[in-house]
C-alpha cells in the first residue's frame, strides 16, 4: 500500500517537473510505435476486424508485460521505474500548457489543431475555443482519471493496460473505410474501458458545479460525460460541426479556455486525493 502511494507521489512529482517523458523512453509512446508498426504492413482485406483484433491484444499484452518488468528489481529501483511508468500514463501539465500555447497571441488554428482530431481550418474563433474545451475535458478522463483510477485498483499493469488501449483507439479506431474493421475492436473497447471513469469523472465536475451532474441526462456520445459536464461547469455551449452541440450556455471565448484549464487543475487534484484515497 506505501509503496503504492510513493510511487504516485513520484510519478505526479515528475508531470509536474519534466511534463512529458522523452520519445525515446515513453513506454506509452512504445506502444504507439508497436500498433503504428501493424498498421502500416498490414495490408487490408477480409479479415482485418481478426487482424485489428490481433495487433491490439499485442499491444496490449506488451504493455502488461512492460508493467510488471519493475517488481523484479529489488528497492528502490522497483518503486522509481514504477513511478515512471505511472507518470508516462498520465498527462496533467502538459495539457494545461497545449490548451494555454492556443491561446498565447489570441486562439491559434494551427495550435488547436495539434491537439484535436478535427480539421479546423474551416472554424470561427468560438468553434476553436469549443474545440480546445472539449479536448481539456476529455484529456481528463483519458490522462488523469481513468489511468490513476485503474492504478488505484489494479495497480500499474492497470493504468499501462489502460493507456495501451487508449492509444490503439486514437491511431486506429476511426470510422473510414480504411480503419472501420481494422480498428473496431480497439476501439469497442476503448469504450469498455472508459465507461465507468466517463462516468464516475461527473462526480468531481459536481463538487465544482452541480449543474454538471446533467451530463447523466445529455451525452453527445457513448463516454462523453466529461465534456457535457466541462459544458455545464463553465456554462458554455460547445459544439463539433456537423456532430454534435451542447446548448450549456453562452459561445466560449478565449477567457473560457484559461477557466477550462483551472478547472482541468481542481479535478486532476481532486483525482490525486481520490486515488490515495483508495489506496489506503
Amino acid at each position: 500500500m506505501y509503496d503504492e502511494i510513493l510511487i504516485l507521489i513520484l510519478a505526479i512529482i515528475l508531470d509536474l517537473v519534466m511534463v512529458e517523458p522523452p520519445e525515446a523512453i515513453h513506454p506509452v509512446v512504445w506502444s504507439g510505435r508497436l500498433i503504428g508498426f501493424f498498421d502500416s504492413k498490414w495490408r487490408r482485406q477480409k479479415i482485418d476486424f481478426a487482424a485489428g483484433t490481433f495487433f491490439t491484444l499485442v499491444v496490449v499484452t506488451f504493455a502488461l508485460i512492460l508493467s510488471l518488468l519493475p517488481f523484479l528489481l529489488p528497492h528502490p529501483l522497483s518503486p522509481i521505474i514504477s513511478a515512471y511508468f505511472l507518470f508516462s500514463c498520465i498527462s496533467i501539465r502538459s495539457m494545461v500548457e497545449h490548451a494555454k500555447a492556443t491561446i498565447s497571441n489570441g486562439i491559434d488554428s494551427r495550435k488547436v489543431q495539434m491537439i484535436v482530431s478535427r480539421d479546423t481550418r474551416m472554424l470561427n474563433s468560438n468553434q476553436l475555443c469549443s474545440a480546445v474545451i472539449e479536448s481539456i475535458a476529455e484529456n481528463f478522463v483519458d490522462g488523469v482519471f481513468a489511468p490513476l483510477l485503474y492504478f488505484s485498483i489494479f495497480g500499474l499493469p492497470g493504468a499501462m493496460v489502460y493507456r495501451a488501449i487508449n492509444v490503439c483507439d486514437a491511431m486506429i479506431g476511426y470510422k473510414t473505410p480504411e480503419y472501420e474493421k481494422f480498428g473496431k475492436f480497439a476501439a469497442r473497447l476503448d469504450d469498455v474501458a472508459n465507461f465507468l471513469p466517463a462516468r464516475i469523472s461527473v462526480l468531481l465536475f459536481a463538487l465544482l458545479n452541480p449543474a454538471s451532474l446533467k451530463a447523466y441526462r445529455h451525452t453527445v456520445k457513448l463516454n462523453g460525460h466529461a465534456m457535457v459536464a466541462m459544458a455545464y461547469t463553465l456554462g458554455v455551449s460547445l459544439e463539433k460541426p456537423g456532430c454534435y452541440s451542447i446548448d450549456a450556455g453562452r459561445e466560449p471565448d478565449e477567457k473560457d479556455i484559461e477557466k477550462a484549464t483551472s478547472v482541468f487543475w481542481k479535478l486532476s487534484f481532486m483525482t490525486i486525493l481520490l486515488s490515495t484515497a483508495l489506496l489506503l
